[in-house]
């Protein structure tokens, strides 16, 4: 049995552990809701976007006459350019490069079709806060909710260490709603435990590896860039060599040949060219390895004679290639087919609960003071976040199948639909008067404006549970998930309503509280608790 902590250890590690989980609550909140759901990006993009949805032409038309098709449209040569080949012999190859200060990104299909929908990319892009507006620092935001994540974690394993086994398992549904609360962010936090761990790892060191690589670089690597690139990423980016004169160089397949032969199970999907058509042109082609646990690889080419510059392959660069591989396939749930994605799914809506039940013990344990201006916003922004994030999702799949395909300004409306909902959303519960209906009303809402999406998506495709054509599993198994999404929520939110009915306490209660008077069962909760843990 562990050794129960003193008295002022146990306070100090509570502290630390509610301040970091208040602190970064709610963002991190987001990003576990969205990460979920990336964990499907692939599904999704081939349900948002209908060329993705038709047999590939590549291997007909071949790699070289793909590329030249996707830059017809270029006024000149771009200085680096990418090539995204389709998946599993299904969609359209998508080039993307800038020029003159714009980024084009289009897809190759009967000559060229600019993007039109990134709903996909969005959400991806959303589970580590970034966009491209705001550049980078919001990027690195996400990288310090790790590490605060990280010590939310620790200080709360120390806190429960003597009792662990027990809050694995122990959970009283028939008890006070104090007790729900609680024994709920226990039980939940406890099974997700290796889960978070795994993910505010692997997401900090995302985020804060390519600056530890810099500061490493003088001391560890003498201020060579070079080595230091190859180093942590398997190729260097600090070394490429200066744009050259005019030179005919190896087609794309030729190149690809060339990879292939360096490693036969190596599988291109991503083309990264620099300096196309110069004599320093340089080929990097990304893609698996088959029959490699996380298996990735990239080897970059040569462009004139497709001389291999580097490669890194599993088991080319010893074990930091190898413990990168499986931080990146780990986190991104790069094994165990799609029942481990719906597991992972599910630990992430566990996760999403343990933070929001835990902003909802920080608030019963000041109800003494829940009228201070501090506890009544962070009770609302609760609301609004944790409800209203889950309505802007709803409104961003609603805005990509009712807004045009073919119009330009659609991805911009999207996203502006998004944040557009939930600011509306955290406006209506800072603004309410009754804060304990807010969670069944937003709840509903979201559940009400994604039922009709499948249906819309026949509008344009055919592969769908609604389409006349020839169904496609992918379309099919997103149109069912956002049926039983919706069904779910508008089921959560009858059974929210019927028990904030059953518990609705006098007005001046359960003002600023969660459903069914949350707060307000919550007085004295953890002081208990405290008292319990030292019993």
């Amino acid at each position: 049995m562990a050794k129960k902590l003193s008295s002022h250890a146990f306070t100090t590690f509570w502290d630390v552990h509610a301040w970091a989980g208040v602190i970064g609550g709610l963002l991190l909140y987001v990003m576990f809701l969205s990460g979920g759901i990336t964990l499907f990006r692939r599904q999704l993009a081939v349900w948002e976007e209908p060329l993705t949805q038709q047999r590939s032409s590549v291997e007909q038309v071949g790699l070289q006459a793909t590329l030249e098709q996707g830059l017809a449209a270029a006024p000149a040569a771009p200085e680096q350019l990418w090539l995204d080949l389709p998946k599993e012999g299904l969609g359209a190859a998508r080039i993307l490069y800038s020029s003159q200060g714009e980024s084009v990104s289009s897809w190759i299909h009967e000559g060229l079709v600019p993007e039109r929908e990134r709903l996909s990319d969005f959400l991806y892009d959303l589970h580590y806060l970034w966009h491209r507006a705001t550049g980078a620092w919001l990027f690195y935001v996400a990288g310090l909710l790790c590490v605060a994540l990280l010590l939310a974690l620790a200080t709360g394993v120390l806190i429960h260490l003597k009792d662990i086994v027990r809050q694995f398992h122990r959970f009283r549904p028939d008890k006070t709603r104090r007790v729900l609360w609680s024994d709920m962010h226990k039980v939940l936090g406890v099974i997700g435990l290796p889960f978070q761990v795994l993910y505010a790892y692997t997401g900090a060191f995302f985020v804060f590896l390519g600056l530890l690589v810099q500061v490493f670089t003088g001391p560890v690597f003498g201020g060579d860039a070079a080595r230091a690139d190859r180093v942590a990423w398997g190729a260097s980016f600090a070394d490429e060599p200066a744009p050259g004169a005019p030179a005919r160089g190896l087609t794309l397949d030729e190149l690809t040949a060339r990879a292939r032969a360096a490693e036969p199970r190596f599988v291109p999907e991503r083309y990264r060219i620099r300096h196309h058509g110069l004599d320093s042109g340089t080929v990097d082609i990304r893609g698996p390895v088959e029959g490699v646990p996380f298996g990735r690889g990239i080897v970059r080419l040569r462009a004139t004679d497709g001389a291999v510059l580097s490669l890194d392959m599993p088991g080319a660069e010893g074990a930091r290639s190898g413990v990168i591989r499986w931080i990146y396939g780990l986190h991104y749930a790069d094994f165990g087919g799609i029942a481990l994605r719906i597991l992972f799914l599910v630990l992430s809506a566990a996760t999403c609960a343990t933070i929001l039940t835990g902003n909802w013990i920080w608030l019963a344990r000041r109800e003494a003071r829940r009228e201070s201006l501090g506890n009544r916003l962070l009770a609302r922004l609760t609301v609004g976040f944790g409800a209203g994030t889950l309505v802007a999702i709803a409104a961003l799949f609603l805005a990509s199948r009712a807004l045009p395909l073919d119009w330009a300004g659609r991805m911009a409306a999207e996203e502006l639909t998004f944040l557009a909902a939930l600011g509306l959303c955290i406006t209506w519960a800072l603004a309410a008067r009754d804060g304990g209906r807010l969670w069944w009303r937003q709840i509903g809402l979201a559940g009400l404006l994604l039922l009709p999406v499948p249906a819309l998506a026949a509008r344009w495709s055919g592969a769908g549970l609604f389409g006349a054509g020839p169904r496609l599993g992918a379309v099919v198994a997103v149109d069912v998930a956002l049926l039983l999404v919706a069904a779910a929520l508008c089921a959560s939110a009858w059974a929210l309503r019927r028990a904030a009915s059953r518990h609705e306490a006098p007005r001046q209660a359960t003002q600023d509280e969660p459903p069914a008077s949350l707060a307000h069962g919550g007085a004295g909760l953890m002081a208990r608790g405290q008292t319990a843990s030292h019993g």
